[in-house]
Order: structure tokens, then C-alpha cells, then sequence
């Protein structure tokens, strides 16, 4: 009998492949998540976990699409960065609304082909998996992840790659005088 694996919680992880939506037996919405040759059941949804990985960092889900629309422009179904310290992104294959929809690490996706008007994903634990997607769509969102993550970690590693220098104004010297007062009115004057 196969063992199963059902856990309370769970944050995304670099060896995370991806997390889909699946009901368990009571009929909640929990998530699918698959990483190497494992796969289990947690009782969170895939956007509660991505929030909830986020929220360990001291980031939020709102912030991150936030964050990924300001670098990739205003665009739907966006992939998020996960975990940027980790260079960790997610991409989902449909409206993250939607409870089938699939939220792949993209450093996981091996190779893709075109399956009539579905895609077939091999990822990187040998294994492969069909969506309803058309390859061109599918290889679209990949690219904009992959895009973003490029993005993220070039930011993150030189966040003064443009640096502006402003010469300061020479301002006035304050030193105490013979009685061992500072002497301001030399400021007083020049507020005049």
C-alpha cells in the first residue's frame, strides 16, 4: 500500500517542481505539491502557501505581484518571485483563481513539445505532465518567469548599478568660542 503524505504546511523550497490544487476527501481545496520524485498533499492552497512562503521572508503576495508587474509591465496570470534571496520564481499555467492551476518552478522545466493543442512538460525528476496549454502560451509564460527572475537577481545584486552623486552645499562649521558656547547666529544670519 502506498504511504501518503499529508501535511498542515509547507514553504516553497528550490527543489519544489510545481503545486497544483486538488481536493482532498472532505472536499477542501488543498495543494498537490511535487518536488523531486515525491508528492504530497497540503492542507493550505497553493496561493496560501506562495503567501504564506512569502510572509516567512517578511514579504506578502499582494507586494510581489506588485513587484513583478512593475518589472514586467501590467500583465495577467504574472509569475511571481517566491523567494528572491533564493532566486526561487513560480509561473501558474491558467488564472491562479482557477483550482486546477499549475504553479511551476521553471528552473525544473527540462524540455517542452507540443501535443496537439496541449504541451507536454518532461521536468528535471524524469517525469512529465500534460497541460492544457498550447506550447507557444506555455513557452511565453516561461520565458516572462525566467525573464523576471533574470531581472530580480540582477537588481538584487547591484542595487546601485546607477548611482547619482550629489555634491553637497558648503555648510557652516560650529565650534565653541573662548566663553565655550557654540556660536549659531552665524546660522541665524544666513536664514535672513
Amino acid at each position: 500500500m502506498r504511504k501518503v503524505i499529508n501535511l498542515d504546511n509547507y514553504l516553497v523550497d528550490k527543489d519544489m517542481v510545481f503545486m497544483m490544487g486538488e481536493y482532498d476527501r472532505r472536499g477542501k481545496l488543498c495543494a498537490r505539491v511535487v518536488t523531486g520524485n515525491k508528492s504530497f498533499l497540503v492542507d493550505r492552497s497553493c496561493l496560501q502557501i506562495i503567501n504564506d512562503s512569502l510572509n516567512y521572508i517578511g514579504y506578502d503576495l499582494k507586494g510581489a505581484i506588485t513587484g513583478a508587474r512593475c518589472i514586467l509591465g501590467d500583465r495577467m496570470m504574472c509569475p511571481i518571485m517566491v523567494n528572491p534571496y533564493q532566486g526561487i520564481c513560480l509561473f501558474p499555467n491558467k488564472s491562479p483563481q482557477k483550482d486546477d492551476c499549475i504553479w511551476f518552478n521553471p528552473d525544473h522545466i527540462v524540455k517542452t513539445k507540443a501535443f496537439g493543442r496541449r504541451t507536454i512538460i518532461e521536468l528535471s525528476n524524469s517525469h512529465t505532465i500534460l497541460v492544457d496549454s498550447k506550447l507557444f502560451s506555455f513557452n511565453n509564460k516561461m520565458q516572462i518567469a525566467n525573464q523576471l527572475k533574470q531581472i530580480s537577481t540582477q537588481r538584487g545584486n547591484h542595487p546601485t548599478s546607477m548611482t547619482f552623486y550629489l555634491k553637497p552645499k558648503k555648510g557652516l562649521n560650529f565650534s565653541k568660542d573662548e566663553t565655550g558656547s557654540y556660536n549659531f547666529i552665524k546660522l541665524d544670519e544666513t536664514a535672513s
